[in-house]
This record gives structure tokens, C-alpha cells and sequence, in this order.
């Protein structure tokens, strides 16, 4: 009713998203040595793939999938792990994207390009 004073909802949300994610990644690139960031890199690789395969692609998955590395983020914050915490940041705001579409691909694309700068070799496929 009131979108056009504030603008779309998911328009807001990808806006967010793509200023968030430079963020998070400068400061876990000013914060952590090239070995903590191929940690991080190699988390976040894992737990998007994880999300996929075990959530799935669709608007509902995502949601599930986004409570469950809430509750993840809350626990290293908790353990005061910051490597994770980083990495699940990151992992939130990769699915937040995708379920906001293709305004968000900025975000999207910022942490792919973070992964494959800094992530070691992916593990290989099972057979």
C-alpha cells in the first residue's frame, strides 16, 4: 500500500544485501589472515552446498534453510568463533539473495568471487 513511499520490499532487501556483503567481506578480509580467509572461504562453499542439497531451491527451502543458519550464527557468536561467524554471515546473506532474485545478484556474486579467490581445492565428488 504505502510501496510507493518506501519502495518494493525485496527491492529494499536486495539494496541491503548488496551493501552488506562488501562489507562483511572487507572487514573479514582486514580481520583475518590469508589462511583464516581460505577457512572462511571453504565454509561458506560448504554450507551453500549443504543448504542446496539438504533445504532445496525454493522460496519455502530457503526460509527453512535461513532459520537453521540463524541458529548456527547464533551459536558461534555464542562460542565466539569468529572465522564461523563471518562464514555464516556470509552464508545468510548468499541465501537471503537468492530468495530475493536477481536484484540481489550483486551480493551473490561478491561472495562467489570471495570463494574462488580464497577457497581451497573443493573437495572431490563422491562417487
Amino acid at each position: 500500500m504505502l510501496s510507493w513511499i518506501f519502495g518494493d520490499r525485496s527491492e529494499r532487501e536486495a539494496k541491503q544485501l548488496n551493501r552488506d556483503a562488501p562489507i562483511i567481506l572487507k572487514q573479514a578480509e582486514e580481520m583475518f589472515s590469508d589462511s583464516s580467509l581460505t577457512v572462511v572461504a571453504d565454509l561458506v562453499r560448504e554450507h551453500i552446498k549443504r543448504a542446496h542439497n539438504i533445504f532445496g531451491t525454493q522460496d519455502i527451502d530457503y526460509r527453512r534453510a535461513l532459520q537453521d543458519y540463524r541458529r548456527l550464527h547464533k551459536d558461534a557468536r555464542s562460542r565466539t568463533n569468529q572465522r564461523e561467524l563471518s562464514a555464516m554471515t556470509l552464508v545468510i546473506i548468499y541465501l537471503r539473495s537468492e530468495l530475493t532474485g536477481p536484484a540481489a545478484a550483486p551480493a551473490r556474486e561478491r561472495i562467489n568471487h570471495f570463494i574462488s579467490t580464497f577457497a581451497g581445492k573443493p573437495p572431490p565428488a563422491a562417487p
